[in-house]
């Protein structure tokens, strides 16, 4: 892609503005113990009731990169073992990894999930079979490994869904109804629309519990930090109720951007890894759904690269306004747009104009804005799910000073790029 000969007037004499390095003031509860915790957890519940020796165990596990993932696996299968099961991993990522089998293992491995280091299989098939339909006709998928197993554990983090609200958004049930209905089971439900979700995951989940062996959910809770702060073991038949009110305490504790109005905002990577819809509507304000426009004043939005574990999926692009050459090139289409078209999200799949590098970005969008170094409000992050730490422009420092909760962590330093117009690292 030859965009080196784009011209604009008047962008060589605009210059960056200072940053200043800010952190939020929250504090960092995180797990230690992660063996320790998951052990005592199973052993409230009636999972040792379930399990026979012999007994074939599926455990389910999906495409986020979630805090300490592969040792919550680990000791989940220490626990299976203990009391004589046979364990193996079924990846639960509905489209994902391009929709074939080997690429959601290769989705699992980036996440230290894989035969050599948890010592177990990885059955990955794109193979279902259909359980049936729901009450209102919906049909309902689930991996066939999974289905033929004695008994599945679903491991799931709880947090509120990119595109849509409920008492029921992104966790467990979820996982059963889309994640385990593979590429199929996905497609199937998405094409229904974003804004009967909230309904149908549910009533496909609960289905899902009906008629399959699961006989645990293993539900994951992370901080402000990214760090997994809680784990809770549920019995199938008390899903629905403990999932909800994870999901309205995680919507309390959820961070926020603390700025009032926000004229550029670059995020220095997007990812599936980081949040389904690439960037988290939730943080940014934005969604192909209507009802997550939640109002946030961010006028253009920039995100500089990928992340290696999206394995070039660049879902979160068509929420954006500006992206660089480097993301452009980094997309892989097939994995991209399988994952796209199966959620029926065709709008986050629009391409912004792409620029050469980072600083041509941001000086066409300070351009299209008319803002100079010394009033554009730019804030820089790291990603949607890494907001505690941030750069801000200086003519935010005044708003940043009166809010108790923000700790100023650094002096002011002007924005800098490399020869390559790839942006440094704070403090340049």
């Amino acid at each position: 892609m030859d965009i080196s000969k784009v011209k604009v007037i008047g962008i060589d004499k605009i210059k960056f503005p200072e940053m200043i390095q800010i952190e939020q003031n929250v504090p960092d509860i995180h797990l230690t113990n992660i063996f320790e915790t998951v052990q005592k957890q199973i052993a409230k519940t009636k999972f040792n009731k379930k399990i026979k020796e012999g007994s074939k165990v599926a455990i389910a596990v999906g495409s986020r990169n979630i805090n300490k993932l592969a040792d919550v696996v680990s000791a989940i299968i220490a626990e299976v073992k203990k009391i004589g099961g046979i364990p193996f991993i079924v990846p639960a990522m509905g489209s994902h990894g391009g929709g074939i089998a080997d690429g959601q293992k290769k989705v699992l491995r980036d996440f230290g999930i894989s035969k050599e280091s948890l010592n177990i299989p990885i059955i990955s098939s794109m193979k279902t079979i259909k359980l049936g339909e729901t009450k209102n006709n919906i049909p309902v998928y689930i991996d066939k490994n999974a289905m033929l197993a004695d008994a599945i554990i679903i491991v799931a983090r709880i947090k509120p869904h990119t595109d849509f609200s409920g008492d029921i958004e992104s966790g467990l049930l979820k996982m059963a109804a889309v994640g385990l209905g593979k590429h199929i089971g996905a497609t199937t439900i998405h094409n229904y629309g974003i804004e009967s979700l909230f309904k149908i995951i549910p009533e496909v989940g609960l289905k899902v519990l009906e008629k399959a062996p699961v006989v645990l959910g293993i539900a994951l809770l992370e901080n402000n930090f990214s760090k997994l702060s809680e784990i809770v073991a549920i019995d199938p038949e008390n899903f629905f109720e403990v999932e909800k009110k994870l999901l309205r305490k995680e919507k309390q504790l959820m961070p926020k951007l603390p700025l009032s109005e926000i004229d550029i905002l670059l995020v220095n990577e997007i990812g599936k890894d980081i949040s389904g819809a690439g960037m988290d509507p939730n943080i940014i304000g934005r969604s192909k759904s209507a009802e997550k426009n939640i109002g946030k004043n961010i006028h253009i939005i920039i995100p500089l690269d990928l992340t290696e574990k999206t394995h070039g999926n660049a879902a979160g692009i068509g929420l954006s306004d500006l992206i660089t050459k480097k993301l452009f090139e980094k997309i892989d289409f097939n994995v991209f747009y399988t994952n796209l078209l199966a959620s029926n999200g065709y709008l986050e799949g629009k391409i912004p104009l792409v620029l050469k590098n980072d600083e041509y970005a941001i000086k066409v969008a300070m351009k299209i804005l008319n803002k100079n170094c010394e009033n554009v409000k730019m804030v820089r992050i790291q990603n949607t799910s890494n907001i505690i730490e941030m750069e801000v422009s200086k003519v935010l420092l005044e708003e940043v000073k009166n809010n108790k909760k923000i700790n100023i962590v650094g002096e002011a330093r002007r924005l800098k790029a490399d020869k390559g117009g790839n942006l440094l690292t704070y403090p340049y």
